[in-house]
């Protein structure tokens, strides 16, 4: 048992392994696998397939950036859809602050609208910034 899980281990090393993008991939084959089952008709069947065959290439890929690039492209395209809270409620809008990104750090920096010109210091990196809010 200890030879195999050492080449199993070697197997997976340098590999890029699962993102969203597969766990998506594979929720859609198995959901195309039990439509095949109740709708007549092999093509359901064979997009499932296609589908799982793609994951399986880009979990044991070694090219990691392709494969972070292309979660990445997803993830962008998906945002829309996944900005909700915890609780599966979509997250209201603050009505009575605006969101600063920090010059120095980038940091988001959350400060009341309707100030006027005010000097805003960074707690993360102490950068001193004047900014019309």
């Amino acid at each position: 048992m200890n030879r195999f899980s050492m080449w199993f281990s070697g197997l997976l090393r340098g590999r890029y392994g699962v993102d969203n993008l597969n766990r998506f991939l594979l929720i859609a084959s198995v959901v195309l696998i039990v439509l095949d089952w109740i709708v007549p008709g092999r093509i359901l069947y064979l997009l499932a397939v296609f589908a799982l065959i793609y994951v399986y290439c880009r979990m044991f890929s070694r090219n990691i950036n392709a494969r972070y690039r292309e979660n990445q492209k997803f993830l962008e395209f998906t945002g829309k859809f996944r900005n909700r809270t915890a609780g599966g409620f979509t997250a209201r809008k603050d009505k009575t602050h605006k969101i600063l990104h920090c010059p120095g750090c980038g940091e988001k920096l959350r400060v009341p609208k309707g100030a006027g010109k005010i000097s805003i210091n960074c707690p993360h990196c102490g950068t001193s910034f004047i900014k019309k809010v």
